[in-house]
């Protein structure tokens, strides 16, 4: 039976660290559970001006559309009864206070205290994409500990990085003691300056120090029938096609790594896909998914406007 997919424009209204989430109705469908606002795209309006009506009609604030929505994920879902497409935007400018026109509960919630709420499960990738940042560094060569230590000072002072991978399969493969305890200085760095740590390391590395996750190459990630990691934990996999992308399905990963969008000097003889080949990729997953190869901050429009959670790199930052 032929299921029609329904276009809902939804908004991540952020005030600060806070974040506008209202309750379903019980009789509605996934009744009772919380959301973000949103509704509908009628066949007569763009996603941004459906955002625009639909905040006045529930919550009474006035969006500004001119420099106040950006695009952030885009999701599509079957429930079994009933098939969606989430175009997601983040809202960080409107005039007025929110309030539930419709009688809808209202809440103001601190962005890292939301998985402490019921969702429906489409919003969970939602969610996802709230909590990670729009630059991911990827660690690369040093020459001591010590040089490694100062290159991601650096990185997160001049660069305002959130979210860094640590990458050294060498270290890894042939003395994993000083891995942990290299990792376990820069997890310390990270802890202190507000930035996650992800090993780019096997799930059980996770047992010898506690960072905030793992990333996976797509063959090791392949390895598994099953999520390796704990919901509390962040679980990354690097993908490079839509055989790889679609196949991750069951892992329920956290957040993608596409690549390579551009060209790289690491591998020069890898093909680039361009914004557009992204594009239409990214728009087959439900995760955040970061462009990867040849990533500057200058790509950072594009790489959000073609659908991305934002850039990863090595080289642009390190």
């Amino acid at each position: 039976m032929f299921m029609q997919l329904v276009h809902v424009a939804v908004a991540v209204i952020m005030r600060g660290n806070r974040v506008l989430i209202a309750k379903r109705s019980d009789d509605a469908h996934q009744g009772g559970l919380w959301e973000f606002p949103g509704g509908k795209v009628e066949s007569n309006e763009t996603v941004r001006h459906a955002l625009k009506r639909e905040l006045k009609e529930e919550l009474d604030i006035e969006v500004n559309l001119s420099d106040g929505v950006q695009p952030l994920i885009s999701i599509r879902h079957d429930y079994g009864d009933k098939a969606v497409l989430l175009d997601v935007w983040v809202v960080s400018s409107f005039e007025g206070e929110a309030v539930g026109a419709e009688g809808q509960p209202i809440k103001w919630v601190e962005k890292e205290n939301l998985n402490d709420f019921a969702f429906p499960e489409a919003n969970k990738p939602i969610i996802s994409a709230i909590l990670l940042p729009n630059k991911y560094l990827i660690t690369g060569g040093y020459e001591t500990p010590d040089d490694c230590m100062h290159k991601l000072q650096h990185a997160i002072s001049c660069h305002g990085i959130k979210l860094v991978q640590f990458r050294n399969h060498g270290l890894y493969a042939s003395d994993q003691e000083a891995y942990i305890a290299q990792a376990t200085g820069i997890r310390d760095i990270c802890h202190y300056n507000g930035v996650r740590l992800i090993l780019n390391a096997p799930p059980a590395i996770l047992q010898g120090i506690d960072a905030a996750g793992v990333h996976l190459t797509y063959a090791q990630a392949n390895e598994y029938s099953t999520r390796p990691v704990p919901r509390n934990k962040w679980l990354g996999v690097s993908c490079h096609n839509a055989e790889e992308l679609s196949n991750l399905a069951r892992l329920s990963p956290d957040y993608v790594l596409l690549s390579p969008v551009n060209k790289t000097a690491t591998h020069p003889d890898a093909e680039p896909m361009g914004w557009e080949k992204f594009k239409a990729l990214v728009e087959t997953v439900p995760y955040p998914v970061f462009a990867l190869g040849g990533m500057m901050d200058t790509d950072m429009t594009d790489a959000i406007n073609y659908g991305a959670q934002g850039i990863a790199a090595i080289s642009a930052w390190w």
